[in-house]
């Protein structure tokens, strides 16, 4: 009985729960049921208003359109009425031309019927003129023409002569104006050098030992460098002074190791410092010539080239050194050149090298002129036919044929000509002014003849009873090409020729 009460109970138990559940589902679906209605009801509401709003945006976009649709034919009927007006008035405008082309065509036949009426008439008179001066009408045309054509030649003659007249003067300022800019920028020094070198002497015993017995040894230091030693002109010094400015170079450094050798000298000892010198010396040249080329900007690796380059230190024309005076062209030379549109770098290294020859014309087995020596170096060195030329042609003996020659010729003139560029001596001035006189006065119907301005004028008096005015003319022409010719000089000399005459009678 108790298992069956205990089992009893489970039981009541397990239905019981049953009803409680299902009775809280019934609550459960009431409560959705309701929740369900009023979603519905929302959702009424809201198509209520989404229709409500959506009816009202097609009435505006309805009212809208009608509007658009209003204006476009408003516009549209504005524009027929606008082509409409353009069409009117481009038939009144044809109607106008057609008005002005017959008005023209009839212009040009009133035109026309008056050039048949004047050409009549022409030939009417032309034949009447012809008949009355008894000429053909022919030849009095090519008379005509003829002359027009003379007078033609004649003012363009003129004209011409007027602008190369116009063009030489304003070439001639612009020339000066290079020039005178071109020497503003240079700033270099003088050039000009002297022909000797001192060497100093720790004792004047020292020079003793140098001249040897009888001067033996300065006797075989003589002869074996052509230079010209003194030793007594001041003490403690030893003066070396040659034209041969590599000479005395080599001269000095030989010199200069035998002042420090300690000993007797004999001539052995003087040959074998001068090797050492020559060799030193060489080496020497190398390096200037290395060192002048890098400093103009020109390439150049060979050696042998470098050194006849470095040979242009020693070397001078009329005190002026050559070296200096080289690089002075080559940069007058690039600087006016520059300045016309030239080809600087032609300029530059033809300018440099133009008196390149005189670094070996002093050779004893050389005997050309140092501008044909210039172009056979460059030739050898591998230098182009435009640098070649501008170089050599410096002095005249070809004819420049390219402006770069012109310009290293006007380079060479400024450098040469500056003041304290060049000097000479009293004796080779004194020959100078001797020479320009006597080659005046070896002219027919000269008189007298005077060098002035330092050479550079020579003034000569003409006997008028011999030469009158165009003769002194002809002779100023010759003596020019003759000075020209036979006389060395630096820069330009002006001829004057005076011819004085003077009549005098007494009234009584």
């Amino acid at each position: 009985m108790n298992i069956i009460y205990i089992g009893g109970g489970v039981v009541l138990g397990l239905i019981g729960g049953l009803i409680a559940s299902k009775n809280k589902n019934f609550i459960n679906l009431e409560k959705d049921k309701k929740t369900a209605e009023d979603s519905i009801k929302k959702s009424e509401n809201e198509a209520k208003e989404i229709k409500s709003a959506t009816k009202e945006n097609i009435e505006k976009r309805k009212e809208f359109f009608t509007q658009l649709l209003h204006r476009r034919e408003e516009r549209v009927k504005k524009n027929e009425e606008a082509l409409k007006n353009k069409e009117e008035f481009i038939k009144k405008r044809e109607e106008r031309l057609k008005e002005a082309t017959a008005f023209l065509t009839a212009k040009k036949e009133e035109i026309k019927n008056l050039q048949d009426n004047a050409r009549k008439k022409e030939q009417e008179i032309t034949e009447a003129l012809t008949k009355k001066a008894n000429t053909e009408v022919e030849k009095l045309k090519t008379e005509l023409i003829e002359g027009y054509r003379a007078e033609l030649r004649e003012s363009e003659t003129e004209r011409l002569a007027k602008v190369e007249e116009s063009l030489k003067e304003e070439a001639d300022k612009t020339a000066k104006k290079l020039i005178i800019n071109t020497l503003q920028r240079l700033s270099s020094p003088t050039s000009v050098e002297s022909r000797a070198v001192t060497i100093e002497v720790p004792r004047d015993q020292i020079k003793g030992k140098i001249v040897g017995r009888n001067g033996q040894n300065i006797q075989e230091f003589e002869s074996l460098i052509n230079v010209d030693v003194v030793f007594n002109d001041m003490p403690n010094t030893i003066s070396i002074s040659s034209f041969n400015l590599v000479d005395r170079r080599i001269a000095q450094r030989t010199m200069e190791r035998l002042v420090q050798i300690r000993g007797d000298i004999a001539k052995d000892t003087i040959k074998k410092a001068l090797q050492d010198a020559v060799k030193e010396t060489g080496e020497e040249l190398s390096k200037i010539g290395e060192t002048a080329l890098k400093k103009m900007g020109i390439k150049a690796s060979d050696k042998e080239f470098c050194k006849v380059v470095g040979r242009l230190q020693y070397r001078t024309s009329y005190g002026q050194n050559i070296m200096k005076h080289s690089m002075e062209v080559g940069w007058v030379a690039t600087m006016l050149g520059s300045e016309i549109g030239l080809n600087t770098e032609t300029c530059k290294v033809a300018g440099f090298l133009h008196d390149l020859g005189k670094a070996i014309d002093q050779n004893p087995d050389v005997k050309d002129a140092h501008d044909f020596l210039t172009k056979e170096l460059m030739e050898k060195y591998g230098f182009s036919k435009e640098e070649v030329h501008a170089a050599w042609t410096h002095h005249d003996n070809a004819k420049q044929e390219t402006p770069e020659a012109l310009i290293v010729k006007a380079a060479d003139a400024v450098s040469a000509s500056r003041p304290g560029a060049r000097q000479e001596s009293f004796e080779r001035y004194i020959e100078r002014i001797q020479a320009l006189e006597r080659t005046a006065m070896s002219f027919e119907g000269i008189k007298n003849a005077f060098a002035i301005s330092a050479g550079r004028e020579v003034r000569v008096i003409a006997d008028p009873e011999v030469l009158d005015d165009n003769g002194i003319k002809e002779i100023a022409k010759k003596l020019a090409e003759k000075i020209e010719k036979d006389i060395t000089y630096p820069g330009k000399i002006k001829v004057n020729i005076i011819r004085k005459t003077k009549y005098t009678e007494i009234a009584k």
